[in-house]
């Protein structure tokens, strides 16, 4: 091989290794998760943001007082993001999130035996997850300087140093009919102060769930206007 070529091979693998997260990273922010049932209803919020949003504006939310929330699934789409995470792993990590979201909902709305006609469906699906650097996330909280940067972090709504993260979507519907009334993809990550939750991957799941599932029953309190 010419000294030119082997020259360049370094280059070319460290090019690849730059570039293939980031073009994981960017699919979600390119398009909704192609094999989401909701994903052609579904509107980018900003531009290159991960974030995707779908209400029917027809809806009448305040007429539903109960809700049946499905098992947590995960997503085995072309476009899912699981790098590093075995099935297993991923499992785990979606009945982690419904045992946190059933208690949590139960608080307001009840759980029917079936369907009525003022049930809401909540189904959730992990499309992806990144993984906690445990240990070096928990040192960079804890140092002085690591603080004051994880406290403006959390100030602002910024993702900690090194701490992972879920992606996930969210679909509403009509226990009865099926009809979809509200879908949405978000990246979540635990509070940058919330140093338990740096310690390892599993962890950062259990903060995401927990701050998830009580922002889901707020929300729906909104919604159906049981809060004012």
């Amino acid at each position: 091989m010419p000294a030119a070529a082997l020259m360049l091979r370094p280059i070319a693998l460290a090019a690849c290794v730059l570039l293939t997260p980031a073009t994981a990273l960017a699919q979600t922010r390119d398009h909704a998760p192609v094999s989401l049932p909701s994903a052609n209803k579904m509107s980018q919020d900003k531009a290159n943001s991960e974030s995707w949003t779908y209400v029917q504006p027809a809806s009448k939310f305040q007429k539903y007082r109960t809700v049946i929330v499905d098992e947590t699934t995960v997503y085995t789409g072309p476009d899912s993001q699981f790098e590093g995470i075995d099935p297993a792993d991923r499992a785990r990590f979606a009945n982690m999130i419904t045992q946190e979201l059933r208690p949590e909902i139960a608080k307001s709305f009840p759980a029917p035996a079936r369907a009525q006609a003022d049930t809401l469906r909540l189904h959730v699906t992990i499309l992806g997850a990144q993984k906690t650097k445990g240990g070096i996330a928990t040192a960079t909280r804890v140092t002085m300087f690591g603080f004051a940067t994880s406290a403006l972090k959390s100030a602002l709504g910024k993702q900690g140093s090194l701490t992972g993260s879920i992606l996930y979507a969210v679909e509403l519907r009509d226990a009865r009919t099926n009809e979809l009334l509200l879908a949405a993809v978000r990246r979540r990550t635990p509070d940058p102060l919330d140093i338990p939750a740096t310690l390892s991957t599993t962890d950062t799941v259990k903060a995401v769930a927990r701050e998830f599932a009580d922002g889901a029953r707020k929300r729906l309190e909104e919604l159906t206007g049981l809060r004012r």
